[in-house]
Protein backbone atom coordinates (compact mmCIF):
# COMPACT_ATOMS: atom_id res chain seq x y z
CA UNK A 1 0.00 0.00 0.00
CA UNK A 2 2.73 2.35 0.64
CA UNK A 3 4.76 1.38 -2.25
CA UNK A 4 1.59 2.37 -4.32
CA UNK A 5 0.79 5.95 -2.54
CA UNK A 6 4.46 6.50 -3.12
CA UNK A 7 4.78 5.76 -6.99
CA UNK A 8 1.57 8.24 -6.71
CA UNK A 9 3.15 11.15 -5.67
CA UNK A 10 6.47 10.75 -7.81
CA UNK A 11 4.10 10.73 -10.97
CA UNK A 12 2.11 13.62 -9.37
CA UNK A 13 4.96 15.64 -8.79
CA UNK A 14 6.49 14.41 -12.09
CA UNK A 15 3.48 15.61 -13.87
CA UNK A 16 3.55 18.93 -12.48
CA UNK A 17 6.94 19.55 -13.03
CA UNK A 18 6.28 18.77 -16.75
CA UNK A 19 3.62 21.19 -16.72
CA UNK A 20 5.70 23.75 -14.81
CA UNK A 21 8.09 23.74 -17.81
CA UNK A 22 4.80 24.69 -20.37
CA UNK A 23 1.50 25.66 -19.39
CA UNK A 24 0.14 25.88 -22.94
CA UNK A 25 -1.96 23.30 -23.31
CA UNK A 26 -1.55 23.09 -27.07
CA UNK A 27 1.81 21.94 -26.38
CA UNK A 28 3.52 18.87 -25.43
CA UNK A 29 6.69 18.24 -23.82
CA UNK A 30 9.05 15.48 -26.32
CA UNK A 31 11.73 13.85 -25.21
CA UNK A 32 14.67 14.13 -27.76
CA UNK A 33 16.96 11.13 -29.28
CA UNK A 34 19.91 10.21 -30.56
CA UNK A 35 18.95 8.90 -33.76
CA UNK A 36 19.80 8.51 -37.55
CA UNK A 37 17.00 9.69 -39.20
CA UNK A 38 18.65 8.52 -42.58
CA UNK A 39 17.92 5.12 -41.51
CA UNK A 40 14.36 5.88 -41.78
CA UNK A 41 13.78 8.86 -44.01
CA UNK A 42 16.75 9.18 -46.77
CA UNK A 43 16.22 12.67 -47.40
CA UNK A 44 16.98 13.57 -43.50
CA UNK A 45 20.54 15.20 -42.95
CA UNK A 46 23.07 13.78 -41.34
CA UNK A 47 22.66 14.75 -37.65
CA UNK A 48 21.87 12.60 -35.21
CA UNK A 49 20.24 14.79 -32.02
CA UNK A 50 16.96 15.54 -31.90
CA UNK A 51 16.73 17.89 -29.04
CA UNK A 52 14.36 17.90 -26.17
CA UNK A 53 11.03 20.12 -27.54
CA UNK A 54 7.55 21.57 -26.74
CA UNK A 55 5.86 21.17 -29.87
CA UNK A 56 2.57 22.45 -30.97
CA UNK A 57 -0.10 19.53 -30.65
CA UNK A 58 -1.78 21.31 -34.04
CA UNK A 59 -1.30 23.59 -36.91
CA UNK A 60 -1.40 27.17 -36.84
CA UNK A 61 -4.77 28.10 -37.29
CA UNK A 62 -6.64 30.88 -39.38
CA UNK A 63 -7.86 32.02 -36.23
CA UNK A 64 -4.31 32.45 -34.89
CA UNK A 65 -2.64 33.98 -37.85
CA UNK A 66 -5.49 36.76 -38.06
CA UNK A 67 -4.30 38.25 -34.71
CA UNK A 68 -0.97 38.66 -36.51
CA UNK A 69 -2.45 39.59 -39.77
CA UNK A 70 -4.48 42.34 -37.67
CA UNK A 71 -1.42 43.39 -35.30
CA UNK A 72 0.74 44.18 -38.51
CA UNK A 73 -2.29 45.33 -40.98
CA UNK A 74 -1.78 42.73 -43.51
CA UNK A 75 -5.31 42.45 -43.76
CA UNK A 76 -5.16 42.96 -47.46
CA UNK A 77 -4.69 39.13 -47.32
CA UNK A 78 -8.16 38.48 -46.41
CA UNK A 79 -9.16 39.09 -50.58
CA UNK A 80 -6.91 36.94 -51.72
CA UNK A 81 -8.28 35.02 -54.40
CA UNK A 82 -5.69 32.69 -57.15
CA UNK A 83 -8.01 32.23 -59.64
CA UNK A 84 -11.33 33.07 -58.17
CA UNK A 85 -13.45 30.44 -57.71
CA UNK A 86 -12.14 27.27 -55.11
CA UNK A 87 -8.88 29.22 -54.46
CA UNK A 88 -9.86 32.24 -52.15
CA UNK A 89 -9.17 32.95 -48.95
CA UNK A 90 -12.06 31.79 -46.90
CA UNK A 91 -12.41 29.05 -49.09
CA UNK A 92 -8.76 27.58 -49.06
CA UNK A 93 -9.30 28.39 -45.08
CA UNK A 94 -13.46 27.55 -44.39
CA UNK A 95 -13.60 27.89 -40.28
CA UNK A 96 -11.74 29.70 -37.81
CA UNK A 97 -10.00 26.56 -36.48
CA UNK A 98 -9.09 25.46 -40.06
CA UNK A 99 -4.87 25.08 -40.41
CA UNK A 100 -4.43 28.61 -41.70
CA UNK A 101 -1.88 28.59 -45.16
CA UNK A 102 -1.14 31.19 -47.70
CA UNK A 103 1.88 31.80 -45.11
CA UNK A 104 5.26 32.45 -46.88
CA UNK A 105 8.51 31.84 -45.32
CA UNK A 106 9.35 35.14 -44.24
CA UNK A 107 5.87 35.38 -42.56
CA UNK A 108 5.84 32.13 -41.16
CA UNK A 109 9.71 33.07 -39.42
CA UNK A 110 7.92 36.44 -38.67
CA UNK A 111 4.95 34.98 -36.90
CA UNK A 112 6.88 32.62 -34.76
CA UNK A 113 9.54 35.59 -33.51
CA UNK A 114 6.17 37.60 -32.76
CA UNK A 115 4.21 35.08 -31.23
CA UNK A 116 7.26 34.40 -28.96
CA UNK A 117 7.47 38.13 -28.09
CA UNK A 118 4.01 37.70 -27.40
CA UNK A 119 4.41 34.85 -24.57
CA UNK A 120 7.55 36.35 -22.99
CA UNK A 121 10.07 33.87 -24.87
CA UNK A 122 13.36 35.02 -26.56
CA UNK A 123 12.50 35.17 -30.20
CA UNK A 124 14.67 32.78 -32.35
CA UNK A 125 14.89 34.35 -35.93
CA UNK A 126 17.40 37.27 -36.26
CA UNK A 127 15.80 39.04 -39.43
CA UNK A 128 17.81 41.65 -40.55
CA UNK A 129 15.48 44.16 -42.59
CA UNK A 130 11.83 44.21 -43.05
CA UNK A 131 10.10 42.65 -46.63
CA UNK A 132 7.29 45.44 -46.88
CA UNK A 133 4.10 43.28 -47.70
CA UNK A 134 2.30 42.18 -50.65
CA UNK A 135 0.09 39.33 -51.55
CA UNK A 136 1.62 38.49 -54.44
CA UNK A 137 5.60 39.22 -54.58
CA UNK A 138 5.75 37.76 -57.98
CA UNK A 139 5.28 39.81 -60.78
CA UNK A 140 6.85 40.95 -64.10
CA UNK A 141 8.24 44.66 -64.15
CA UNK A 142 9.55 46.49 -67.07
CA UNK A 143 12.88 47.74 -66.48
CA UNK A 144 15.05 49.24 -68.87
CA UNK A 145 12.46 49.02 -72.00
CA UNK A 146 12.69 45.15 -71.16
CA UNK A 147 9.67 42.88 -69.42
CA UNK A 148 11.36 41.11 -65.99
CA UNK A 149 10.02 38.95 -63.63
CA UNK A 150 10.64 40.51 -60.62
CA UNK A 151 11.55 38.91 -56.91
CA UNK A 152 12.02 41.23 -54.36
CA UNK A 153 15.01 40.76 -51.67
CA UNK A 154 14.05 38.69 -48.95
CA UNK A 155 15.39 39.98 -45.82
CA UNK A 156 18.23 37.63 -44.46
CA UNK A 157 17.15 35.31 -41.53
CA UNK A 158 19.27 33.48 -39.45
CA UNK A 159 18.47 31.66 -36.44
CA UNK A 160 19.44 31.22 -32.50
CA UNK A 161 19.78 28.34 -31.83
CA UNK A 162 19.92 28.89 -27.81
CA UNK A 163 16.75 30.64 -27.71
CA UNK A 164 13.74 29.35 -26.37
CA UNK A 165 11.29 31.26 -28.73
CA UNK A 166 8.80 29.31 -31.44
CA UNK A 167 10.42 28.35 -34.61
CA UNK A 168 10.34 25.97 -37.40
CA UNK A 169 11.37 22.37 -37.16
CA UNK A 170 14.30 21.05 -38.37
CA UNK A 171 13.68 18.89 -41.74
CA UNK A 172 14.81 15.92 -39.01
CA UNK A 173 12.53 17.10 -35.74
CA UNK A 174 9.69 17.19 -38.66
CA UNK A 175 10.49 13.79 -39.29
CA UNK A 176 10.96 12.34 -36.17
CA UNK A 177 8.00 14.35 -34.78
CA UNK A 178 5.58 12.80 -38.24
CA UNK A 179 6.77 9.01 -36.95
CA UNK A 180 5.65 9.44 -33.29
CA UNK A 181 9.31 9.16 -32.01
CA UNK A 182 11.05 6.03 -31.31
CA UNK A 183 7.73 4.81 -29.11
CA UNK A 184 6.22 5.85 -33.00
CA UNK A 185 8.69 3.89 -35.08
CA UNK A 186 8.37 0.63 -32.63
CA UNK A 187 5.07 0.39 -32.52
CA UNK A 188 4.10 1.85 -36.24
CA UNK A 189 1.07 3.14 -35.03
CA UNK A 190 -0.47 4.45 -38.66
CA UNK A 191 -1.29 0.71 -38.91
CA UNK A 192 -3.81 1.63 -36.88
CA UNK A 193 -5.75 4.42 -38.89
CA UNK A 194 -7.78 4.72 -41.65
CA UNK A 195 -5.62 6.01 -44.45
CA UNK A 196 -8.84 6.57 -46.80
CA UNK A 197 -9.70 9.48 -44.46
CA UNK A 198 -5.90 10.90 -44.41
CA UNK A 199 -6.18 10.51 -48.46
CA UNK A 200 -9.70 12.60 -48.11
CA UNK A 201 -7.65 15.49 -46.34
CA UNK A 202 -4.73 15.47 -48.50
CA UNK A 203 -6.23 15.85 -51.37
CA UNK A 204 -8.86 18.34 -50.21
CA UNK A 205 -9.29 22.00 -52.21
CA UNK A 206 -9.02 23.19 -48.12
CA UNK A 207 -7.73 22.65 -45.27
CA UNK A 208 -9.80 20.92 -42.33
CA UNK A 209 -10.45 21.74 -38.80
CA UNK A 210 -6.90 20.86 -36.61
CA UNK A 211 -7.49 17.99 -34.69
CA UNK A 212 -10.41 16.29 -36.74
CA UNK A 213 -7.97 12.83 -37.29
CA UNK A 214 -6.88 10.53 -34.84
CA UNK A 215 -3.29 12.10 -32.99
CA UNK A 216 0.30 10.01 -33.49
CA UNK A 217 2.09 8.38 -30.73
CA UNK A 218 3.34 11.74 -29.69
CA UNK A 219 0.26 13.30 -29.46
CA UNK A 220 0.74 15.60 -32.33
CA UNK A 221 -2.10 15.90 -34.48
CA UNK A 222 -2.32 16.98 -38.57
CA UNK A 223 1.31 15.84 -39.29
CA UNK A 224 0.22 14.10 -41.99
CA UNK A 225 -3.02 14.97 -43.19
CA UNK A 226 -3.58 18.33 -43.33
CA UNK A 227 -1.41 21.33 -44.71
CA UNK A 228 1.83 21.48 -45.53
CA UNK A 229 3.77 23.11 -43.19
CA UNK A 230 7.24 25.00 -43.46
CA UNK A 231 10.38 23.73 -42.16
CA UNK A 232 13.56 25.17 -41.16
CA UNK A 233 15.97 24.12 -44.63
CA UNK A 234 17.30 25.03 -47.47
CA UNK A 235 18.56 24.41 -50.79
CA UNK A 236 20.02 26.85 -53.93
CA UNK A 237 16.87 25.91 -55.84
CA UNK A 238 15.46 29.10 -57.53
CA UNK A 239 18.45 31.14 -55.84
CA UNK A 240 19.67 32.75 -58.84
CA UNK A 241 22.14 35.35 -58.05
CA UNK A 242 20.41 35.81 -54.88
CA UNK A 243 21.69 34.31 -51.75
CA UNK A 244 18.61 34.91 -49.66
CA UNK A 245 15.99 34.27 -51.97
CA UNK A 246 17.06 30.47 -51.45
CA UNK A 247 14.15 27.95 -51.91
CA UNK A 248 12.90 26.27 -48.47
CA UNK A 249 11.19 23.21 -48.44
CA UNK A 250 7.28 22.85 -47.53
CA UNK A 251 6.35 19.71 -46.18
CA UNK A 252 3.31 18.00 -47.26
CA UNK A 253 1.97 14.69 -49.11
CA UNK A 254 -1.12 13.95 -51.30
CA UNK A 255 -1.89 10.52 -50.71
CA UNK A 256 -2.94 8.59 -53.22
CA UNK A 257 -3.29 4.43 -54.06
CA UNK A 258 -2.06 3.67 -50.81
CA UNK A 259 -5.84 2.52 -49.30
CA UNK A 260 -4.19 -0.52 -48.14
CA UNK A 261 -4.77 -2.57 -44.45
CA UNK A 262 -0.96 -2.02 -42.70
CA UNK A 263 -0.02 1.10 -44.54
CA UNK A 264 3.51 1.41 -44.21
CA UNK A 265 4.88 5.12 -43.60
CA UNK A 266 8.05 5.03 -43.72
CA UNK A 267 7.76 2.90 -47.10
CA UNK A 268 5.63 5.76 -48.54
CA UNK A 269 7.86 8.26 -47.84
CA UNK A 270 11.07 6.79 -48.47
CA UNK A 271 9.58 6.11 -51.99
CA UNK A 272 10.08 9.48 -52.65
CA UNK A 273 13.21 10.69 -53.83
CA UNK A 274 13.24 14.32 -52.64
CA UNK A 275 11.31 17.20 -51.25
CA UNK A 276 10.00 19.75 -53.27
CA UNK A 277 11.65 22.85 -52.75
CA UNK A 278 9.22 26.04 -52.83
CA UNK A 279 10.65 29.74 -52.82
CA UNK A 280 10.52 31.49 -49.62
CA UNK A 281 8.12 33.70 -51.08
CA UNK A 282 5.40 32.08 -52.24
CA UNK A 283 1.89 31.70 -50.87
CA UNK A 284 -0.07 28.47 -51.76
CA UNK A 285 -1.60 25.76 -49.76
CA UNK A 286 1.04 26.31 -46.95
CA UNK A 287 0.90 26.54 -43.16
CA UNK A 288 2.62 25.91 -40.17
CA UNK A 289 3.64 24.07 -37.05
CA UNK A 290 6.24 25.97 -34.19
CA UNK A 291 8.26 24.07 -32.13
CA UNK A 292 10.88 25.69 -28.93
CA UNK A 293 13.87 23.93 -27.22
CA UNK A 294 12.70 22.91 -24.12
CA UNK A 295 16.40 22.66 -22.97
Amino acid sequence: MKKKLYMAIIQLVFSVFLFAKSENKNEIFVNGLNINMQEYIKFCDSTTEIKDLYVQRYEVTRSEYEEYLNNFGYNKLKDYSKDGGLFTYNNMMPYPDSAAVLITFYDACKYCNWRSEQEGFEPAYIIEDELPFAVKYFQWKQENGEWVYYVPKMPEIRLNEKANGYRLPTINEYFYLLLGGQEGIDNKWWEEIDITKYEFFANSHFTNKVGSLKANSLGVYDIFSNAPEWIWADTNTYSRDDSINYAKYAVGYALREESLPNFNLIRYISNKKSLSPKSPLERGFIGMRMVRNAE
